[in-house]
């Protein structure tokens, strides 16, 4: 199960290291499939947000279905808080996994079940605190005072994001409440750069990679509306979209878009799964590390050097 990191080495070195990452922790792991099931639903989930916004595009500028697009767009709002209360269980899942796997060297479906049941309410807090931390990270203000708060805001969302990966990491291996996580909080000052790499290390990586993706689509979404101007009648005539007196077939621009929000969901989906990993393993080799059976400790310590190694 190799082809995470292949493809994240595709869009170049910093998003390699992602993989790099990710092939280390799978070093540790094992091969169990069963570990990628919570990556592959997240991949599907975002894809799935931008392919909906795809096909509103599609209703508004190419059909004009409104009866048709309205209800959809209702779904579209509430679609992202969905999608991060699912990525919060999700992380969990992928957590325990991970725990198991190194205490015991198997995963346990049960296991699993009763640390999302079991932590439903906690689980449920970390993922409305990151609704809200999301919606003021998309909030755009202008001049002076809103940098300002452009830079506060990215401060706190990177500090949350370290919270809460830490803290599912907590409540998925030892049940942890708000004051045991603060005394594990206090514990990883020992590692801040291990902490760092987890956070600003991977968002990083995944950011280049993504922008570097965006920049491309840009280019790409020109040349497929040109194409789509110049062959308009040559293509199918279900996506010709008016636009005054020009007529515009938007086959090529679409499917740019949809290659476009298909890969963005796999690298954000590979980023939190890199997170998941590293943060678990982290907690574990920082808090119980005398719970890790000894052949699997050093293998796990060279995991976290090779991520502070290969992402800063």
């Amino acid at each position: 199960m190799q082809f995470i990191p292949q493809m994240l080495a595709l869009f170049g070195a910093k998003t390699g290291r992602i993989g790099e990452m990710i092939r280390a922790s799978l070093s540790v792991l094992g091969s169990d499939v069963r570990v990628f099931l919570p990556f592959l639903i997240l991949f599907v989930l975002k894809a799935g947000r931008g392919l909906l916004a795809l096909y509103l595009l599609y209703l508004g500028f190419v059909t004009q279905n409104w009866d048709q697009a309205f209800p959809l767009m209702l779904v579209f709002l509430a679609y992202l808080p969905f999608e991060i209360l699912v990525q919060i269980f999700l992380q969990a899942a992928m957590s325990q996994m991970t725990r198991d796997v190194l205490i015991s060297g198997q995963v346990s479906s049960i296991g699993i079940a009763k640390t999302l049941f079991g932590n439903l309410f906690s689980l449920l807090f970390i993922g409305l605190i990151s609704v809200l931390v999301r919606r003021a990270s998309d909030s755009k203000q202008e001049g002076f005072l809103g940098f300002l708060i452009a830079i506060v805001v990215f401060v706190v969302a990177e500090v949350w994001d370290l919270v809460s990966n830490f803290g599912i990491s907590a409540i998925v291996v030892e049940k942890a409440g708000i004051k045991t996580l603060v005394t594990r909080l206090k514990e990883l000052r020992s590692h801040v750069p291990e902490a760092l790499v987890g956070v600003i290390g991977i968002d990083l990586a995944g950011g280049v990679a993504q922008s570097i993706f965006a920049g491309s689509v840009v280019v790409g979404l020109f040349g497929g509306g040109a194409f789509g101007y110049l062959f308009a009648d040559n293509l199918p005539h279900g996506f010709q979209a008016q636009f005054g007196e020009i007529t515009v077939n938007t086959l090529p621009s679409l499917s740019v878009l949809a290659l476009s929000f298909t890969l963005s969901g796999f690298i954000a989906a590979a980023t939190v799964f890199a997170k998941s990993l590293y943060f678990t393993s982290l907690y574990l080799f920082v808090v119980h590390k005398d719970n890790l059976p000894d052949e699997k400790a050093p293998s796990l310590e060279q995991m976290l050097l090779v991520g502070k190694r290969r992402t800063t």
